[in-house]
């Protein structure tokens, strides 16, 4: 999933998870806690909560788009939300954030990945909003997962200020032999100012991931 020479806070990398399932996590001592307040054995035994209801699904990416609000927003599902209070192209919202370090000094090859990265901006208050996962479960309706903002990050805006929770629905993922293709998300409608609610599902034929 990402290699051995990567450490510190690897958010950036969960968070932009590939298309592939996830197999697994390396060397976790050499990285902090996935989730806030957690030891790094709670925060893998929290993150495992969610793969036990939906191993293929965990940590795949969907992103969609609050129009009415212009917000771009990029779910790892089973792991955090991010909330942009922008618009963003979809290449560049699947980019990296470099968040982490590499912890094997004098490498030639520092600096240099296999995936596409963009820069963590070192203002907070540019930093997207992020939502950690609270708690999943299984039932007749769907999978609901449901994540929690544990900082504000100073953000101005009232909307973003009054938003706590964000609940995801989605059905259980079964991946086949077939090429991979990333699903779509639709913001539901709510008057609650402090839930958003964001069902996941297969992209229709020939649509796809923008914003308008």
């Amino acid at each position: 999933f990402f290699g051995k020479n990567l450490g510190g806070n690897i958010f950036g990398l969960l968070a932009a998870h590939p298309l592939t399932p996830l197999l697994s996590l390396h060397h976790p001592d050499h990285t902090d806690p996935i989730f806030p307040n957690m030891t790094t054995t709670q925060s893998l035994q929290h993150l495992f909560e969610a793969v036990n209801v939906d191993s293929e699904r965990i940590l795949q990416q969907t992103v969609c788009y609050e129009r009415r609000l212009s917000w771009t927003i990029s779910v790892s599902w089973g792991y955090a939300v991010q909330v942009f209070q922008h618009n963003m192209l979809l290449p560049d919202v699947l980019r990296v954030q470099k968040t982490f370090k590499q912890w094997l000094k004098g490498n030639v090859l520092r600096g240099i990945y296999t995936f596409n990265t963009r820069e963590f901006h070192p203002d907070p208050c540019k930093r997207p909003t992020i939502f950690y996962l609270d708690e999943v479960s299984s039932g007749k309706d769907g999978i609901i997962s449901s994540y929690k903002k544990y900082f504000q990050n100073c953000q101005h805006k009232a909307s973003m200020n009054k938003l706590e929770v964000i609940k995801v629905v989605t059905k259980k993922l079964y991946l086949n032999k077939k090429i991979p293709r990333r699903h779509c998300c639709d913001v539901l409608p709510s008057n609650a100012g402090d839930l958003m609610e964001i069902a996941i599902r297969e992209c229709k034929y020939e649509e796809l991931i923008y914003m308008n």
